[in-house]
């Protein structure tokens, strides 16, 4: 409960400074990336050691799905964290991921549930599950990339505050989804690959769902990275193909609780 209320404060703390520079979007402040970064550090720090004490219990490991969603979520807050030294336009992308991280961790703090595995000393299951989670945290931040793609380009169409320091070129935006979701489509191949080495019944019953479902996905993410690469896609198409493969994947992920 503790390290809970401690990572809740700090993302508070975080996402009230994004706000703050966000309300003076049409002015000269600046981005004060530091602070964000150690509020940011922080707060994934304490809410891994939350989702730890949550999940390694005495009979196992408790993945329910509220538990499930605190360990993608801390996931992404720690990547977009560090993404942030390197690439300023995650700024936008950052305050919607802190929220989502206080929400999570209130549903598994204070949401009850149990559904207990034995995984721990399954090294290659491990393994598998860890590679899925990246996937999907990567894929996750390129989905607000593709928002936040189409929130400049209208923007810029409208001609409104296109000077704005706030806000973060069109291109290196477009140039930074597109790797976003390259690396992530490779996690996602290797996790279809590990799924059929260390999941014995990959192709039965209990998990045909998650097979097909991210078999889709794979398939989605492709074409978008061809249509991007190739035909250079902007605008609805992008946010329709990134929409549909993540729905594709929280259809596989979460239907079969991660295992």
């Amino acid at each position: 409960m503790l390290f809970a209320i401690l990572a809740i404060l700090t993302y508070l703390g975080a996402l009230l400074w994004i706000t703050l520079t966000l309300a003076h979007l049409d002015s000269s402040q600046k981005l004060n990336v530091k602070a964000v970064f150690i509020l940011g550090s922080f707060a994934v720090i304490f809410h891994s050691v939350n989702i730890s004490q949550l999940l390694f219990v005495g009979g196992g490991q408790n993945f329910t799905i509220m538990n499930v969603g605190s360990l993608i979520s801390v996931s992404i807050s720690g990547l977009a964290t560090l993404a942030l030294l390197r690439w300023k336009t995650i700024w936008f992308p950052l305050s919607i991921i802190y929220a989502m991280g206080i929400v999570h961790l209130v549903l598994s703090t204070f949401v009850e549930g149990s559904f207990i595995k034995q995984i721990a000393e399954n090294t290659g299951l491990m393994l598998h599950l860890a590679i899925a989670i990246f996937s999907y945290a990567l894929f996750s931040i390129a989905l607000l990339y593709a928002f936040q793609l189409k929130w400049l380009d209208s923007r810029l169409k409208r001609k409104k505050n296109v000077l704005s320091p706030v806000l973060p070129p069109l291109m290196t935006v477009n140039r930074h989804f597109f790797t976003l979701n390259l690396v992530a489509q490779f996690f996602l191949t290797l996790t279809l690959l590990s799924g059929m080495i260390y999941l014995q019944n990959f192709l039965e019953t209990e998990h045909i769902h998650k097979a097909i479902f991210s078999f889709m996905a794979w398939i989605v993410y492709g074409i978008l990275l061809l249509g991007q690469w190739k035909l250079h896609w902007r605008g609805n198409r992008v946010l329709i193909y990134s929409i549909s493969g993540m729905m594709l994947l929280t259809f596989a992920y979460f239907g079969s609780r991660m295992v």
